[in-house]
This record gives C-alpha cells, structure tokens and sequence, in this order.
C-alpha cells in the first residue's frame, strides 16, 4: 500500500455535542484512523449540557485519546454559536474544521475540504451541497437564516453560510476577540474577510434520531 506523506499543518476540529450519545463515538474514532496519518490533529468536543448521556461517553473518549482530545462540558444549554465560540478559543491548529455531531458530513469530505483550504489558502471555506439531508423544518430555518444575511450583512448570493466550514488560524483569532452574548459566527466571519471559498461536498442523512439543535437553538446558524 502507498504510503501517505504528513502534512505538517496542525488541524483542529471542533465539534459542538447535543444529544450524540449514538454518533459521537463513532465519528471520533473514524476522524481519528482516517486523519493523523495525515495531518496532526486535535480534536475538541464541546458538550452544549446534553439531555442523554453525551457528557459521560465524551469523557471516555478523552481518556481513550487524551493526547488528541480535548473535552469541555458547558454548565448550561447556550446553543450552537456559543458551543462553537467555546470551542475556537480553545484550539491550536493552523485550521480549524467545524462540523456537526451527526455523521452528516463523511469523513472523506473531511479530508477534501481540508486538502481544498491548504491549497488555496482562503481565510474560510465554507461547503455547499447538491442536495441537504435535513428536515424540511431545518432547511427552511437555513433559508431564513441565509437571507436575512444577505440582507444585513452583505452576503454574496451564491454563498450558502454552512456550519460545516474550514477556519485559518488567523481568522480565528479575530472571531474570538467577541466577547459579547450571543455570537452570530458566520456575521463575525463576513465582518473580517473576503477571502472566502466555496467547496462542494457530500451530504448524507443523519444515522441516529434527529437534530439536538433546534430553529430556535440554531437561529442565525444554518446547520449542515
């Protein structure tokens, strides 16, 4: 088999956790095998006060991975945009990948995405999709979401402001310099650059139940 040169840029995956008890071990171990033969990696689970037991089986999965993973637990449900902020100021990598908790997003697209961000070197890749595996009710929260930002923030039309998203380091930076309630991440993003790229990728239907994240809990924040 042909071996796989390293990369030598860290990158830092952020995954907010909301009632993934059934997805969430899964989803770790697979970015683990497929992904540190490539890059070095860390990755951080954010649990947003789970109602199941997400909380106790993140804790395994630090104590499997401790040099890997890093786990906060949040003392109250705050929602996506808080969970992800959470877990930016708590990163290390040259690029940090946000993603969703519900195996949506295939590994493989991972690696795609990430390959795609080093190569072009825009400040933010975010991911489009031909077709959104989501609930009816979920999508027309992002179609909501999506033009509201076309409106306020000046968002380019082909832009769809996915939460499966890849981040340079120094964006980052800028992102976490909020420091107010309620972060709307996307609007800090389009506030701070445009160097912005698009990146199709494939979507799949959730494995497990249904969305933790609710329109309420994610408004502003298109999930997927």
């Amino acid at each position: 088999m042909r071996s796989i040169p390293k990369n030598n840029q860290k990158i830092s995956i952020v995954i907010p956790v909301y009632n993934a008890e059934k997805t969430i071990v899964n989803l770790v171990n697979e970015l683990i095998t497929e992904l540190t033969p490539i890059y070095p990696l860390e990755i951080i689970l954010i649990n947003d006060r789970s109602r199941d037991s997400s909380k106790d089986v993140c804790i395994s999965l630090f104590e499997k991975y401790p040099s890997i993973i890093s786990f906060f637990s949040l003392a109250k449900n705050v929602g996506e945009h808080n969970a992800v902020m959470a877990g930016l100021n708590n990163i290390s990598g040259e690029y940090a990948v946000i993603m969703d908790d519900d195996f949506q997003n295939p590994i493989q697209e991972v690696k795609r995405l990430i390959d795609y961000a080093i190569q072009t070197e825009h400040d933010v890749v975010y991911t489009f999709y031909d077709k959104k595996e989501h609930s009816l009710l979920r999508n027309l929260g992002s179609m909501f979401n999506d033009k509201v930002a076309n409106l306020m923030l000046g968002k380019p039309n082909d832009l769809y402001l996915s939460s499966f998203k890849i981040i340079k380091n120094s964006l980052v930076n800028e992102i976490i310099k909020y420091d107010l309630p309620f972060p709307y991440i996307d609007g800090l993003i389009l506030r701070s650059t445009e160097n912005i790229g698009k990146f199709k990728v494939k979507h799949e239907a959730r494995l497990e139940g249904k969305s933790g994240y609710t329109f309420s809990k994610n408004a502003g924040y298109p999930s997927g």
